[in-house]
């Protein structure tokens, strides 16, 4: 596996080579950082709501979205290219899946089911070597703070967090269409909302970044429990 500007394969052109290896990468530290926080092995349904959350809340740490939209399912939001990714690195030895199964979807397909966690003796000196790099270094900082944000959310809170989430849930958006936040429409809910926490501090105190996410996160956890 090779950082990204070089990607995984070598028979890929190099534009499509840089955009799967950024993709790849983010999936080893979306796992990585799960790890850290006690979440994994993690469940796929929980894993796709991590990258979700990790692409609509990235504003709130300044940081740019690398996927601005999702399709919208009744079970959460799934990336197919995601899947894909982590399919490949499943192969490759680089992550490892436990818990295999299958269900069905609202469509009536099949699916298959696992919790995944990261191979440390092949994923560890890939991200050695990408947070060397500042925008990497800053990009998994960001997502860290985020894990630990969610780990205090139990399994089942954590696969039902967006069903609260101020964009997916958008009531204008059905089930089955795209759920668009920075792809053609800069439109994001759940990043502005978690702004507006820091209105909540008493007297002039400021909000860091991590406790905007902290906050947006127990945010999800109450209404998912009734509250406001």
């Amino acid at each position: 596996m090779k950082l990204p500007n070089r990607g995984f394969d070598d028979d890929q052109n190099p534009r499509e080579d840089d955009a799967e290896a950024r993709r790849r990468l983010r999936l080893l530290m979306l796992l990585d950082c799960a790890e850290n926080a006690g979440l994994v092995p993690l469940p796929i349904a929980q894993l796709h709501t991590f990258a979700y959350l990790a692409n609509v809340l990235a504003p709130v740490w300044d940081m740019p979205t690398q996927e601005g939209k999702v399709l919208k399912l009744r079970r959460g939001p799934f990336y197919p290219a995601l899947q894909r990714d982590l399919d490949r690195l499943v192969g490759m030895g680089v992550t490892l899946i436990s818990n295999l199964g299958y269900s069905l979807d609202e469509f009536n397909r099949w699916h298959l089911e696992g919790s995944y966690r990261l191979n440390r003796t092949a994923a560890g000196p890939i991200l050695r070597i990408a947070r060397q790099f500042a925008a990497e270094s800053e990009t998994s900082s960001f997502i860290q703070e985020l894990a630990y944000a969610l780990s205090a959310l139990s399994d089942e809170e954590l696969q039902r967090a967006t069903m609260e989430d101020a964009t997916y849930s958008d009531p204008l958006i059905d089930v089955g269409n795209v759920v668009d936040f920075g792809e053609w429409r800069n439109l994001n809910f759940s990043a502005n909302a978690a702004r507006r926490f820091e209105r909540l501090l008493p007297g002039a105190s400021q909000a860091t970044l991590g406790e905007k996410l902290h906050f947006y996160v127990r945010h999800l956890r109450l209404r998912l429990h009734g509250g406001h």
